[in-house]
């Protein structure tokens, strides 16, 4: 179990690391995140700065919380020096993220809004779709499992189980947030 939580804090590590970077990494990365935001119409105009801000504000302090969760679980003899309580809390707060986030997808989609998930930096011109709505859920089920197997798992894993959970996470986390450029590579690629 504790292999779980530790791929499970590597995915949110890598991916909302990389979805915050992505998003702050200059001016115009934002201005693209605001537009993107703006386009699927889930916020009032007024509102869509401000939310575009707590958004990536609150990836960029999940992925904080969550290095620091995991670091803590590789550098503590006993898992965790507080117990699992940071891990739960980084997790729980990861998996809260992931839930406004999928809400906010499943909406756009359901509304037939076509706007393109640029989440990642991917530049993608596809719009919304159930494949997003998956990639979220996925990310959503794995957080879940990690929080529950926190409040569980009492003995921290041997390294090497370690080390392989977490490149394991950190694979899982570059499949999800690549998935727009996979499915166009193999979209074109099956036409």
């Amino acid at each position: 179990m504790a292999e779980l939580v530790i791929a499970a804090l590597m995915t949110a590590v890598v991916t909302y690391g990389m979805s915050a970077t992505a998003k702050l990494r200059s001016g115009q990365a934002y201005r693209a995140f605001r537009a993107g935001l703006a386009a699927t119409a889930l916020v009032s105009r007024p509102l869509t700065g401000p939310v575009a801000a707590a958004l990536a504000g609150a990836e960029a302090v999940v992925a904080g919380l969550c290095t620091t969760a995991l670091t803590m679980t590789f550098v503590s003899r006993q898992g965790a020096p507080t117990g699992p309580a940071l891990t739960v809390a980084a997790l729980a707060a990861a998996a809260a993220l992931t839930a406004v986030l999928t809400a906010g997808v499943a909406v756009a989609v359901r509304r037939g809004v076509a706007a393109p998930c640029a989440c990642f930096g991917s530049g993608g011109r596809a719009p919304l779709s159930g494949v997003h709505l998956t990639r979220n859920s996925c990310l959503l089920a794995v957080l879940v499992a990690g929080a529950a197997g926190a409040e569980i798992e009492r003995w921290p894993p041997g390294p090497a189980a370690a080390a392989l959970a977490a490149a394991a996470g950190g694979v899982f986390a570059l499949l999800l947030t690549r998935l727009d450029d996979l499915t166009a590579l193999f979209g074109t690629a099956a036409r």
